[in-house]
């Protein structure tokens, strides 16, 4: 009788094969974990960026009324802050600081919101990029393309007293006064007095945020304010109207729409880019809301046909052939426009074509005839091309 004394147990090699497999798979499986983490980290870093920036200059998504709210640190104190310190603290008993303006998600560290996930500080001083060192890669959030844009903006208006007309030779009794944070946590003021077209400026001055403006005339117990938005990097339009029929234009209170209502802002006609694209800013004048459904170019020459049609950022005419003059541009959707809201026509591209590619047309010197669904009409003359 054969006795079987084979061992069923595992060799060495076995042994050493398995521990070898699992090791690599636990590498393979660490690898893995490292790099969701890095993600992860990388994601929640970037997003307090986004919180940071809005801290600093706003909010852009808060808005009420077609208008933007949210102006942040810059739009209250009207300067950077030194530090992220100023987000949470005073500076220096500012009187227009109106924060916190980000808030620490620990309460046993209060300083978290400046350090990113990696728990690094994030480096900023003062100017317009914060970013973050932590995770080896440098992650950096722009707030604007240049200080200027932020604390140094142009605001333009005009002044019409309730018939519509200008000051004309009364401009000198004119004084329009805007109040904003002087960057120092006071608030100051600066004054201009309007042209006889009742046109003024306050060039490279002005920081974001939403202000108070007023015009008043000297000797007259008449005064037209109202708060204007500042946006960065862009030059805002404000119509200021008295309520009195001051300088002898048409019947005090006149809303009845017409030719009026919408009209063009002076000095803003335009190339886009090029010279087969134009640009104009339109502002309403009524006291009431302005609904438009179309537009129509009148030009005398030269030949051409436009194939789109932007206002305030939105496409509102693109249609399969080209438009000529006096066509009519229908809007997709009706545009309305609040009382003194502006806002920029972007008329592109002018073609040698109507029903496909051809050459664009070179619209210099060329004064073009404006008319919309309400009635308004105005004349829009392009100048050189640059």
């Amino acid at each position: 009788m054969s006795v079987n004394n084979r061992n069923n147990g595992f060799t060495l090699i076995e042994v050493i094969l398995v521990i070898v497999v699992f090791g690599v798979i636990a590498s393979i499986a660490m690898k893995s974990m490292t790099s969701s983490v890095e993600q992860a980290r990388f994601e929640a870093t970037a997003d307090e960026l986004n919180e940071l920036s809005r801290a600093i200059v706003g909010d852009e998504r808060l808005v009420s009324g077609g208008y933007r709210t949210d102006y942040g640190y810059v739009g209250d104190v009207g300067a950077l802050p030194s530090g992220l310190d100023n987000l949470a603290a005073n500076p220096g008993g500012y009187s227009t600081w109106n924060g916190p303006y980000i808030r620490s998600d620990f309460t046993e560290n209060t300083d978290d919101y400046k350090k990113d996930a990696w728990n690094e500080l994030y480096t900023y001083s003062g100017g317009i990029s914060i970013s973050s060192n932590g995770g080896g890669n440098t992650i950096t959030k722009r707030l604007a393309n240049s200080v200027n844009d932020l604390i140094s903006n142009t605001l333009k208006g005009i002044v019409r007293d309730s018939g519509l007309s200008p000051p004309g030779d009364s401009a000198s009794n004119v004084t329009v006064t805007i109040q904003y944070p002087d960057g120092s946590g006071s608030i100051t003021s600066s004054s201009t007095s309007p042209s006889g077209s009742g046109e003024f400026a306050f060039a490279g001055s002005v920081p974001i945020g939403l202000h108070f403006i007023r015009a008043t005339v000297s000797s007259q117990d008449d005064t037209a304010s109202k708060y204007v938005t500042v946006n960065p990097g862009k030059t805002s339009i404000v119509e200021l109207r008295f309520a009195s029929n001051l300088w002898g234009g048409a019947a005090s209170g006149d809303t009845s729409g017409g030719d009026s209502d919408i009209q063009l802002v002076e000095n803003t006609e335009g190339f886009g880019g090029n010279c087969s694209k134009i640009e104009f800013d339109i502002i309403n004048t009524a006291d009431v809301a302005v609904d438009l459904t179309d537009m129509t170019l009148s030009w005398a020459s030269p030949e051409a046909y436009y194939d789109r049609v932007k206002i305030g950022g939105t496409l509102f005419n693109q249609p399969a052939d080209g438009r000529g003059s006096d066509s009519a541009a229908e809007f997709t959707s009706t545009l309305t426009l609040n009382p003194s809201q502006s806002a920029t026509v972007e008329i592109s591209t002018f073609d040698t074509n109507r029903t496909g590619p051809g050459s664009d047309v070179n619209m210099a010197n060329t004064t073009f005839t404006i008319t919309f669904s309400d009635g308004s009409t105005f004349d829009v003359t392009m100048g050189v091309c640059p």
